[in-house]
């Protein structure tokens, strides 16, 4: 027999809990490091659930400071994450996913994300770390969410020259977290988007990508995949 436990309140609330309880325990790992920065950071978080308490875990809040509260939240996790630069591998990647359930939060909201660079940082972090095709696809679920959510802040970015804008690296890991994945349909999601998003750059990328596939060990239906786009995209 399976033993169920009971949780009160809906997902969105449930998430915004546990994201507390994974801050206390990330603490407990690193006491010493950056402590303003942590008593700030549960003071933002622990409004961050008391705001789910009172409005539900989902849906528009009415309150016209919770993009900042979540900009500054996304800001001091970005500020710890420097403060345990030293720390190990499993601290760091607990911030990752902190950083990573404060934007789930302003994505149930429908808050718009303008602290984009903590949370694109945090997602290339995880996809890095992911140890199975599906933990790769589940990041993959989130890359996709988050791109649709900060759209409207981002689309209209026009700073080219700088390659570490926020909304080319969403769309780069993208489609390097679906060819990891060796997923026909996920790459072919993620091509669409890098496509629309980065016109300018898929060529390029392309390219690149290709000199990587014709390796011995990478997957056919990736090679084949990645050859389409590039015979689309490099016609000299």
């Amino acid at each position: 027999m399976n033993v169920h436990k009971i949780r009160f309140g809906d997902e969105g609330q449930a998430a915004t809990r546990d994201l507390l309880q994974q801050f206390d325990s990330l603490g407990a790992r690193v006491p010493g490091v950056g402590s303003p920065v942590m008593e700030k950071l549960r003071g933002e978080l622990k409004t961050l659930e008391a705001i789910d308490r009172q409005y539900g875990g989902t849906g528009t809040l009415p309150l016209e400071d919770a993009g900042e509260l979540a900009a500054a939240t996304l800001a001091d996790l970005a500020r710890l994450e420097n403060d345990c630069r030293h720390e190990s591998e499993e601290a760091l990647l607990a911030i990752a996913h902190l950083t990573i359930g404060v934007a789930l939060w302003t994505v149930r909201h429908g808050v718009v994300l303008t602290a984009a660079e903590p949370v694109t940082n945090a997602l290339a972090h995880i996809s890095n770390a992911a140890g199975s095709k599906a933990e790769l696809s589940a990041v993959f679920g989130v890359m996709h969410g988050i791109i649709d959510s900060v759209r409207p802040a981002l689309e209209a970015d026009l700073e080219r020259s700088n390659p570490q804008r926020p909304w080319r690296l969403l769309h780069v890991n993208l489609a390097i977290t679906a060819v990891r994945t060796e997923d026909s349909r996920l790459m072919e999601l993620a091509f669409d988007a890098l496509d629309a998003a980065l016109p300018d750059e898929r060529a390029g990328f392309y390219a690149e990508a290709l000199c990587v596939a014709l390796g011995p060990k990478v997957a056919g239906n990736v090679r084949e995949a990645i050859e389409r786009r590039h015979g689309r995209f490099n016609l000299s």
